[in-house]
């Protein structure tokens, strides 16, 4: 027995049992992007958009068949980019018989947009076309995609697709979490994730460090740009002058006038396009520590 998508109702079904699609899913448990506050006309032209832009990929995949949009050429793009190549496209989950006694285990079911395989090894892809791209839902999505087909993908993208496209990389969700999902979708029960557990006074400590170094980066970028004005001047005046260096009267400062130069660099990105193999053979690959990003909403 196999998952039947009805396009027209926009329903799963497993024999005569109706699935939850993995859409409905994390809407349902608030892990999706919230559009309440979007007017319904919008949300309606940015679907049928969508819609257009997910077809033409389609069509493209399946027969070869060149879009027109500009998203659909920023499609080609980046997967000239990546080496990626599309093996299948709107793949209705689980994609294989399941025997009648285990109906009981299958809860939801979804369409993946595209599955193929880049530099990184098998590949799983969902295109977005909206304004912006919430990651944390994108990576429930892609998660729950990959728990459905049974299969461990060694890379997980979205193609972002619109004013600047982009693939932007996804790490999957921990699978104790979608197991809590599930278990509470089963029992009725609304999901949670899981917060960071910090006491009172770290938080006191490093807001009030976040908000000094704010601050101070803001002095720094005022008195840099001050300082910026008045050594062109200097600049100028030593050059109309001739003078090469001179010290202020407190002997406290040494001013020196460096004359403009030329600089030699490596074009990192035409050699990696042009010259591959030797790029790579003379890259280094070098650890970078862990950290936490912190960005302070004014209120």
């Amino acid at each position: 027995m196999r998952v039947i998508f009805n396009e027209e109702q926009h329903v799963y079904w497993l024999g005569d049992k109706r699935l939850i699609s993995v859409t409905t899913l994390l809407k349902k448990h608030g892990l999706a992007t919230d559009y309440s506050g979007v007017s319904t006309d919008v949300l309606e032209k940015a679907r049928k958009r969508g819609t257009a832009i997910h077809k033409e990929i389609e069509e493209y995949i399946k027969f070869g068949k060149i879009g027109f949009t500009p998203e659909f050429s920023d499609y080609i793009d980046i997967t000239d980019e990546l080496g990626f190549t599309p093996c299948k496209s709107e793949i209705i989950l689980p994609d294989y018989d399941i025997p009648d006694i285990e109906v009981d285990n299958y809860i939801f079911a979804g369409t993946a947009d595209i599955i193929g395989n880049s530099a990184d090894g098998l590949t799983l892809v969902d295109v977005k076309t909206t304004r912006n791209v919430n990651i944390r839902s994108c990576a429930w999505q892609l998660s729950l995609y990959e728990r459905l087909a049974d299969v461990k993908f060694d890379k997980m993208y979205v193609f972002h697709l619109g004013e600047k496209s982009k693939a932007i990389p996804i790490e999957r969700i921990p699978a104790v979490e979608i197991d809590r999902l599930l278990e509470c979708e089963r029992n009725g029960e609304i999901y949670h994730e899981p917060g960071l557990v910090v006491a009172n006074e770290l938080v006191e400590l490093f807001e009030n460090a976040e908000r000094v170094l704010k601050l101070a980066e803001a002095a720094k970028e005022t008195a840099e740009k001050t300082a910026k004005k008045y050594r062109q001047q200097l600049y100028e005046l030593m050059t109309k002058q001739k003078i090469t260096s001179w010290e202020t009267p407190d002997k406290s400062m040494l001013i020196t006038r460096v004359a403009p130069t030329t600089q030699a660099k490596v074009d990192g990105t035409k050699l990696k396009a042009e010259m591959p193999e030797i790029a790579a053979k003379y890259s280094k690959v070098s650890s970078v520590k862990g950290y936490v990003k912190i960005t302070i909403r004014e209120a």
